[in-house]
C-alpha cells in the first residue's frame, strides 16, 4: 500500500474530520488497538486522533504494510534533513531544524524523533523520523496552548 501525505485532508484514505466508525471500517483488517481519544492500526504503527469521534491528528511509523510520501519522497526512506526541507519549502516561513520534534503551522505537519534507530530501511546508517503525522486546525490550537 501506498499513502500520501495531504496537509488540510489527511494521510491515504483518511481524511481530517472523518467520523471515527468511517476510519474503522476503511482498517478494519489493520485495527490494533484502542483507547479513548485514539485507534490504532499495522501493529500500532498508524495512530489516528479523534476529537469529538472526528479524526483530529493522524500519525504514521514506518511499517512494512505500507509506503507513506510526501512530495515525491517516502519519507521513511530518506534522510530526516532532507524531507524537514522538502516540507519547509511549502511554508512561508523559515525552519531551523529540530532533531527532537517539530511542527509546520502552516500545513500542520508534525514531526517527531529523528534518530538512526528508525532507519530500518537503510541499516541504521541515516536520522529518519520516527513518526510524520498531520492535524487539524483545532489540533494546532492544542499544540500551541500547550
Amino acid at each position: 500500500m501506498e499513502f500520501l501525505i495531504r496537509p488540510h485532508d489527511g494521510i491515504g484514505p483518511i481524511k481530517l474530520g472523518m467520523a471515527r466508525e468511517q476510519v474503522k471500517e476503511l482498517f478494519a483488517g489493520f485495527f490494533t488497538l484502542t483507547d479513548e481519544a485514539s485507534d490504532f492500526y499495522f501493529d500500532s504503527c498508524f495512530q489516528v486522533e479523534y476529537e469529538n469521534d472526528l479524526v483530529d491528528f493522524i500519525g504514521v511509523s514506518q511499517n512494512e504494510n505500507y509506503k507513506l510520501f510526501f512530495g515525491g519522497y517516502d519519507v521513511f526512506d530518506i534522510e530526516g534533513s532532507t524531507l524537514f526541507a522538502a516540507i519547509s519549502a511549502n511554508e512561508s516561513k523559515n525552519h531551523s531544524l529540530n532533531e527532537s520534534e517539530y511542527i509546520f503551522p502552516e500545513q500542520i505537519i508534525t514531526l517527531w524523533d529523528m534518530d538512526e534507530q528508525y532507519d530500518y530501511l537503510g541499516n541504521h546508517k541515516r536520522k529518519v523520523w520516527a513518526q510524520v503525522g498531520i492535524g487539524s486546525k483545532s489540533y494546532l490550537k492544542v499544540v500551541n496552548g500547550l
